[in-house]
């Protein structure tokens, strides 16, 4: 079993707390929440989901607990956290373009990049039911905590940090600016073996929460767009043989097309109402339900099969074939991987 980051854990249980009016029971929660499915129930599990109830009181979230009458063993009482609760004061109205920006910033500005006040805000807006459909549902960054217990300054509240998860950015972000070539190993979905790069870089764009760079590679003599998680290697610069300069839309040519491409791909799953996999996919961006799936959008086939074999039996894809068959790829390598160590385990 894949093991769940706190973080990811808490947000997964602040999400399903936020999608029921009628709440959840700590029973019904430990089926829901990715980092409890699959977990035996007992004293761990209970001490778990108690200190994920007290780092999202950390963060200023407010749980509403309904007991029923006469339930002392309080396994029957309901857990949720109101919209009203989570939603801005009156006075911090957002129009479409404000929200469009903070969802921008968000995007950039994360994985521990953020300081622990912005952290609560963001935590704060993701979950909120004016900005679900449109901020990116993944890891929440992780808390920070001041030693001294002093109150940060305003300006270190305002000063995001940016951190990027790809070992690669920098590198390729600095050749970039400095007009060099460099060479990295790339590993593409499917092949065993990665294979060697030389690019000239230049750009390195953020879509959907992912990193990429835009360049001229080399070896295909044309235009290309590396997924950084997919680099295997250190990037290596070096100085061009021959001088080269950037299109000054190289970044938005790149978008433009990534974009083209999420509105016309899609995959068609049936979610298992109430899940983890059910909410996130369900307020992913652009997201629609037709028939009863869930059409979900994607850029790019592989990524969608890793995101949606992540989600285990909560959800079995309905179409396209060749998607199903990607994800099935997948849960058949997992299978055969624990069967091995089990028998490693054995002898």
């Amino acid at each position: 079993m894949n093991r769940v980051e706190a973080e990811e854990r808490q947000f997964s249980l602040l999400l399903a707390l936020v999608d029921t009016s009628v709440g959840f029971t700590k029973h019904e929660l430990f089926v829901r929440v990715a980092g409890y499915q699959g977990q035996p129930v007992g004293d761990a599990l209970e001490r778990m989901f108690e200190r994920d109830k007290d780092a999202l009181r950390e963060h200023g979230i407010v749980i509403d607990v309904v007991q029923p009458p006469g339930d002392d063993s309080n396994q029957e009482a309901r857990y949720r956290v109101l919209d009203g609760v989570l939603g801005s004061p009156a006075e911090l109205q957002f129009d479409a373009e404000e929200r469009d920006l903070l969802d921008l910033a968000l995007r950039v500005w994360h994985e521990g990049g953020l300081t622990e006040e912005s952290q609560r805000a963001a935590l704060k807006l993701r979950a909120d039911p004016e900005f679900r459909g449109g901020l990116p549902l993944e890891r929440t960054p992780g808390r920070t905590s001041d030693p001294d217990g002093a109150e940060p300054a305003t300006a270190s509240i305002l000063q995001p940090r940016q951190r990027p998860r790809e070992s690669a950015f920098q590198a390729l972000k600095r050749a970039a600016d400095r007009r060099r070539e460099v060479v990295f190993d790339y590993l593409k979905p499917g092949e065993r073996t990665p294979r060697s790069r030389t690019v000239q870089p230049w750009a390195a764009v953020l879509f959907r929460g992912r990193w990429m760079l835009v360049g001229h590679d080399l070896g295909a003599e044309d235009t290309r767009t590396f997924l950084m998680q997919r680099i295997v290697s250190p990037v290596k610069d070096r100085a061009a043989k021959q001088p080269f300069e950037a299109p000054g839309d190289a970044a938005t040519t790149a978008l433009a097309k990534l974009e083209e491409i999420w509105a016309t791909a899609s995959v068609g799953v049936h979610a298992l109402p109430g899940s983890d996999a059910d909410i996130r996919l369900r307020h992913r961006r652009d997201t629609s339900e037709e028939d009863g799936l869930l059409v979900v959008h994607h850029a790019d086939r592989h990524l969608i099969a890793d995101e949606l074999t992540g989600f285990g039996s909560d959800v079995a894809v309905a179409w396209p074939a060749e998607q199903r068959e990607l994800v099935r790829q997948r849960l058949e390598r997992i299978r055969d991987a624990h069967a091995e160590a089990t028998g490693e385990a054995a002898s």
